[in-house]
């Protein structure tokens, strides 16, 4: 039977409110930053702000320590001098691919065409970076990228590839005769440019290449090396050198162009190798490339490759040649 308190109990169950919860937002806010009850502190009592902080410090502390660690045992590892991998046991390989200069603008950083306008004869560049497309830009990028030969700090003159100081050789750009002059045949002459591209091997730390004898020549390997080149090396007093072979990919690129070479050994010592890093001149070969008129305003495709002992030449990846065309504007 039911009692008079059984009947003022409501039905179901009713929810307790916490003390404070018709607090207002301000007085809510201190209550936070202070409750006089509790004496908690940012919902915190002082003991429970002392346990965490230490936990944290030690935790920050020990992760520290631990990566301070890691990171020592991993410079111990590395030399100082030198990469770590070099060569064949590296990700670049003993491959180079064939560097080519001038570069290109940033706009056209992507591309190999090079486009010269007969009728261009300003020798004022866009701006002090030769960032444009007038024939005096090219000239200037080729300008900035020589100036690096001025230098000869820890270098040292080199008389053959018997040299003790082989590999940190002064590269005298006169070698390159007519290719080494300011304009580098960039701009028209009597109505003609002719510009000369310049091409080197890409650096690899300690990469040492073997070179290339006449007896070399009648093995498989060298029966996509011109007959020219192959006369070159004959003829060689001293055939201690990489050499270079360029020609037009295409039929109708062969007949437009008439090609010369600077030096005309189609070669860069082997005294400029190995590179072991610090202040180093580049070795550079020139060609300089001569379109005919009657093929003016063609797109002329060439290819450069690098000739060594062992050499893989592979045109997916550039691998031991470069590619470039060349198109003359009337």
């Amino acid at each position: 039977m039911a009692t008079n308190n059984d009947a003022n109990q409501p039905l179901g169950g009713t929810a307790i409110k916490p003390k404070g919860w018709d607090r207002s937002g301000w007085e809510s806010f201190k209550y936070m930053l202070y409750d006089p009850d509790t004496g908690k502190v940012l919902t915190r009592t002082p003991m429970s702000w002392i346990k965490i902080i230490t936990f944290y410090c030690i935790y920050y502390t020990l992760l520290a320590g631990f990566w301070l660690a890691c990171l020592h045992v991993f410079f111990l590892t590395i030399p100082e001098d030198t990469p770590r991998w070099t060569l064949d046991d590296s990700l670049i390989g003993s491959n180079p691919g064939v560097g080519m200069k001038p570069i290109m603008d940033d706009e056209h950083i992507d591309s190999s065409l090079y486009i010269l306008n007969l009728a261009d004869t300003s020798t004022a560049p866009t701006n002090k970076m030769g960032e444009g497309t007038k024939n005096a830009d090219i000239i200037r990028r080729m300008d900035l990228f020589m100036e690096r030969y001025n230098n000869n700090t820890g270098l040292h003159e080199c008389a053959d590839n018997n040299d003790p100081n082989k590999g940190n050789c002064i590269f005298n750009v006169d070698v390159l005769e007519d290719c080494a002059q300011p304009n580098y045949g960039f701009l028209p002459t009597d109505g003609k440019v002719k510009p000369c591209f310049f091409f080197k091997l890409n650096k690899i730390f300690n990469f040492n290449p073997e070179p290339i004898m006449a007896a070399d020549l009648d093995q498989p390997e060298y029966e996509d090396m011109s007959a020219q080149l192959k006369n070159v090396i004959r003829a060689a007093a001293n055939p201690n050198s990489v050499y270079f072979d360029c020609f037009g990919r295409f039929p109708a690129d062969v007949e437009a162009v008439t090609l010369k070479y600077f030096p005309n050994t189609q070669s860069i010592p082997l005294k400029y190798f190995p590179y072991t890093g610090g202040n180093y001149q580049s070795p550079l070969m020139a060609l300089q490339v001569e379109v005919s008129d009657k093929h003016v305003g063609q797109m002329v495709h060439m290819e450069c490759r690098a000739w060594y002992k062992g050499v893989l030449h592979n045109k997916k990846d550039k691998l031991g040649l470069t590619q470039f065309e060349v198109m003359l504007n009337p």
